[in-house]
């Protein structure tokens, strides 16, 4: 069962304007169907386990699949079956050009990259679909002590920006999903006028709040894998 962590932080919804380069739709987003995205982070361990069990073509087959990158709007389950989760944050156009798969999630980038030193980042926007269980706060805070944990400071100047849309929660772990979020989250560079997007989820056995840490950690992982080279 998931913490209160989440569900006891009914707060009210953050109401800052998003940036002119993001256009929300119709303000309705389902509770999504949460792929297990931990995988993101462990898929080496957990293949390496499996390896001595398989036929080495099967597993190479496998591992192939895995990583093909594919279009977001002719791939992803989410497209047909959770519909009123696009177009709340993300526009069509980002939509067109994010690539990926339903494992890893789908990303776009412009040509984003952390300058030297990077060593602060503003959170713009953070914010979740009224149908989704209410987890800004947990998600703030998870945010927060990531960033933290890998040299960032938080500041409201920092040319850095984080923006974050929660557009499904999956509050228990069901037969078919596990607990957890789905997120579209961008990073931008103001200096450089570039941005990532991502859009994604994250699962965990333990529960909601793992989940929702989890999440935070890969938004900032994907983040400080861009630090541009001296």
């Amino acid at each position: 069962m998931p913490t209160a962590n989440c569900h006891q932080h009914r707060k009210r919804r953050e109401s800052r304007p998003l940036p002119l380069f993001l256009r929300v739709g119709a303000d309705r987003g389902p509770q999504l169907r949460v792929v297990a995205v931990w995988l993101f982070l462990s898929v080496s361990v957990l293949v390496a386990a499996e390896a001595s069990q398989v036929d080495p073509r099967q597993f190479l087959s496998e591992l192939r699949r895995l990583g093909a990158r594919k279009p977001f709007l002719t791939d992803s389950p989410d497209v047909y079956l959770e519909p009123r989760s696009l177009n709340q944050f993300f526009t069509d156009a980002i939509y067109r050009k994010l690539q990926g798969n339903a494992y890893f999630g789908y990303d776009y980038d412009e040509g984003f990259a952390l300058e030297r030193p990077a060593k602060a980042v503003q959170i713009e926007v953070l914010r979740e679909l009224p149908a989704s269980q209410s987890c800004l706060a947990a998600y703030r805070l998870a945010l927060e002590q990531a960033l933290a944990a890998s040299g960032f400071a938080v500041k409201k100047t920092a040319p850095i920006q984080i923006g974050l849309c929660i557009v499904g929660v999956e509050p228990r772990e069901t037969p078919k999903t596990l607990a957890g979020v789905m997120v579209e989250a961008y990073v931008r560079n103001a200096s450089s006028q570039k941005s990532l997007f991502l859009r994604y989820g994250a699962g965990h056995l333990r529960g909601l709040a793992p989940a929702i840490r989890l999440s935070a950690e890969m938004l900032v992982a994907q983040t400080s894998a861009r630090t541009k080279k001296p």
